[in-house]
């Protein structure tokens, strides 16, 4: 019977480590491998912007429309140049038919599958690509109009441009899971106009990519890009006002690993899975060691017969095979059973995981476990004397099994406390404060320019009780912010850039809560309000001592409509207010930049304003929903928790927490069965002992102080090693947010408590018996 319980103990250890080890390490690799799939990879990189203003310097992954070929035809060693850009803010796409398709579209030119290789299905993707209008579908976009050569000749277009048909004329593999880029749609760049895939500055809304000939090294680019900038550029004269602009390559092999979250969800996770898989094998090893006394007479009866090293090992390799299998059909299951968890938590289906690098991995894991299974325990059988065989073995290795034990408890306090910093880093960042007040504020979002929609839209909004403010944008401040310069009216030299917000409407402050501290809101066109942070940056540059309002300034990418004659020839904007700074982006992806917001009319044809925000309790939004189908009849309507897409930013942080906290509860049963199999093994062993100190009056308090005093004096020191390793880990971990919480002492005082009560729980529970059994009984048979 024992041995059954040890067999069931050891599957049981190493199935659920392995389960959960396993998924871990195939989204580690499945993370790792992105953008291997393509042929030359390694030669293939992303053209990047460099830029310092006036002690400002950034670097950021967009250009301008001819960069890209401009490093094709005038920069020797780069073989093929290509470059992309999103057209359409909609994702929805309409077939003649009216049948509605999710689909992801960019513009892109005849060298894109040159660049990067995807196998062509159907069509000439240079003839293709190189006429205006037509584009390409992804093998399982065309799969859904009716086939892959069936579908050939068909027009698609966009909802919020239904004029614009577009006839298909090739179709492409799909792009791996594991890829960077993932389009559906690839239209051809002629269909843009010439003024922006022609031009060599601003309208950096471009991403460039080149391929570069066989042993070129990007590094040695620098001089041939300087002097292909000093053909397009005026370089020199930006450099006397302050500004240098370059590029630079990066390899795209790297651009997704490269992400600050990537990088740390790649580093916790295989530091997750390595814990799991050494906790089940140190279980492993703690059951062998506790079995060898029972099993020395067998081996040394074997010794007896001649049995060699190599006979030991042959015995002890079939036993680890049968466990490794069993532990590995159990391992099986469990991911079955939990398959659609799996998916949520690591936003992929776990068979998609499954790459080549993902697989080697795994299978490099489980020879390593077999490995370990089958030395460690024959090494030590190996040392039983041959003597074994006719008296008692006494050797006990209760050291190895405490150390054993320790290192579990080690690794449990890790995983507790790192969940629980993690944990409460989510909450902190989920319900931070992001400097406006987004509680029950919804919106909907108009991209096809129909004034007239969005006036009836508004009108509908504020018809309707339930809703308590109502008012349009051009930008959310979630979504991030282009970018702008500042100079002085009269002047040429561009002082800083601004984080641009555009356009908002009326009532848009009021609605987010976006208190001014001096001034007011913008009430026209010739108007704009800065927030605190372009007030402090602009006293480097001139005296506003006396308060911003009234005060100048110029902003490229504007134009505004009255024009004055100045030197410049551009009409300044009048500060009307400074509001106070709130977060552009998300706490993990902040923007530092100064802000700016300008002001217009809903429903004006010179402004574009597609996004519009209101206010109501989620109860009324049924009614909500049914008002503005009827007021915008014909068109589907989506209703967003601006909220939601808060909380979608830390989606990567709850799935981490979430990981976390399953490696803790993994790891606790793990080593829970181990600490009980120990328990279990030193009471048989020491039955007498105790029995004879309960014969000369020891307690049952006693008895359970002697189990539990080494155990927990270990157990205390491994968890102070256990929090020292979780603070350097953690603290690395909070580097990438904005807005961090603090690494009190009470989160690793709280996990290491917690933990070591858990082991006093199990110690107490399972040294009972022996503590109450009837001395008697453990001193007969002696």
């Amino acid at each position: 019977m024992k041995v059954k319980n040890d067999i069931l103990i050891k599957v049981l250890s190493l199935g659920v480590g392995l389960a959960v080890g396993i998924v871990l390490i195939a989204k580690v690799f499945f993370e790792l491998s992105y953008d291997s799939f393509y042929k030359d990879i390694d030669r293939v990189y992303t053209i990047n912007t460099w830029y310092s203003q006036n002690g400002d310097e950034n670097d950021y992954g967009q250009v301008s429309g001819a960069v890209a070929m401009g490093f094709m035809e005038e920069v020797p060693g780069v073989e093929v140049g290509t470059r992309t850009t999103f057209v359409f803010n909609g994702d929805n796409y309409l077939d003649e038919d009216g049948n509605k398709l999710k689909a992801t579209l960019v513009c892109a030119d005849t060298c894109f599958f040159k660049v990067f290789d995807r196998p062509i299905l159907a069509g000439d993707p240079v003839k293709a690509l190189g006429k205006w209008g037509s584009v390409m579908v992804s093998r399982s976009l065309a799969e859904k109009l009716g086939g892959v050569q069936e579908c050939i000749g068909r027009q698609i277009y966009n909802e919020d441009m239904a004029g614009l048909k577009l006839p298909i004329e090739g179709v492409f593999e799909d792009f791996p899971k594991n890829g960077t880029l993932d389009y559906d749609i690839l239209l051809s760049m002629d269909t843009y106009g010439k003024q922006s895939t022609d031009n060599w500055l601003g309208n950096d809304r471009y991403r460039g990519y080149v391929r570069l000939m066989p042993g070129v090294d990007p590094g040695t680019l620098s001089d041939a890009i300087r002097k292909m900038q000093e053909v397009h550029q005026p370089v020199t004269e930006f450099e006397a006002q302050g500004l240098q602009l370059t590029y630079f390559l990066k390899p795209f092999s790297k651009m997704h690993t490269s992400i600050p979250e990537v990088k740390s969800q790649v580093i916790l996770l295989s530091i997750v899975a390595a814990l799991l898989i050494l906790i089940s094998l140190l279980n492993y090893i703690l059951i062998v060691i506790s079995s060898m006394v029972k099993r020395s007479k067998e081996v040394g009866v074997r010794k007896c017969y001649g049995a060699e090293g190599k006979h030991i090992y042959g015995m002890l390799t079939k036993e680890a095979l049968l466990h490794i299998l069993l532990s590995l059909a159990l391992a099986a299951v469990i991911i079955f059973a939990g398959r659609s968890f799996v998916d949520n938590l690591l936003g992929v289906p776990f068979r998609t995981l499954l790459v080549p690098q993902s697989i080697l991995a795994i299978g490099l894991v489980i020879l390593f476990v077999l490995g370990i299974s089958i030395v460690v325990p024959a090494e030590l059988y190996q040392r039983i004397p041959v003597d074994a065989a006719l008296k008692n073995y006494t050797e006990n290795s209760r050291r190895w099994k405490l150390g054993l034990l320790g290192v579990q408890v080690l690794i449990n306090v890790f995983l507790v406390v790192m969940m629980l910093i993690i944990g409460r880093q989510y909450q902190k960042v989920n319900h931070g404060d992001l400097g406006y007040d987004y509680n029950n504020l919804f919106y909907i979002s108009l991209f096809d320019g129909d004034r007239q929609a969005q006036v009836r839209a508004v009108e509908t909004l504020r018809s309707l009780p339930e809703v308590s403010g109502v008012a349009a944008a051009y930008n959310l401040p979630y979504q991030g912010s282009n970018g702008d310069n500042i100079y002085l009216p009269n002047e040429e030299r561009e002082l800083f850039n601004v984080a641009d917000q555009y356009d908002c409407s009326e009532g848009f402050y009021d609605l987010m809560g976006i208190k001014f501290l001096d001034g007011r809101a913008p009430k026209d066109t010739t108007e704009m309000a800065v927030d605190e942070k372009f007030v402090a940056r602009m006293a480097d540059f001139a005296d506003w001592s006396d308060g911003a309002v009234g005060k100048q300034v110029c902003i490229t990418g504007h134009d505004h409509p009255i024009v004055l004659s100045n030197d410049m020839g551009v009409t300044p904007y009048t500060v009307s207010g400074v509001y106070k700074s709130y977060l552009i982006g998300n706490l993990t992806q902040v923007d530092p930049r100064p802000s700016v917001l300008f002001h217009a009319e809903i429903g004006s044809m010179s402004s574009f304003m597609p996004h519009i925000l209101f206010k109501v309790r989620p109860d009324a939004l049924p009614k909500v929903q049914d008002a503005l189908a009827q007021g915008l009849e014909g068109r589907e309507i989506n209703i967003v928790s601006y909220e939601e897409q808060i909380r979608a930013a830390y989606d990567g942080s709850r799935k981490m927490r979430n990981t976390m906290a399953i490696g803790a509860v993994f790891s606790l049963l793990i080593a829970l069965l181990g600490l009980i199999g120990f328990i279990r093994d030193e009471s048989l062993r020491r039955s007498k002992e105790m029995a004879v100190r309960k014969i000369n009056g020891a307690t049952t308090q006693d008895i359970l102080g002697v189990f539990a005093t080494d155990i927990m004096k270990l157990s205390v020191v491994m968890a102070v090693i256990a929090c020292i390793a979780a603070f350097f880990v953690a603290r690395r971990w909070l580097e990438r947010f904005a807005e961090k919480v603090s690494l009190n002492p009470l989160y690793f005082i709280g996990g290491a408590v917690l933990v070591l009560l858990i082991v006093l729980g199990v110690v107490v529970l399972n040294c009972l018996r022996i503590a109450r059994a009837n001395p008697v009984e453990s001193l007969k048979n002696e």
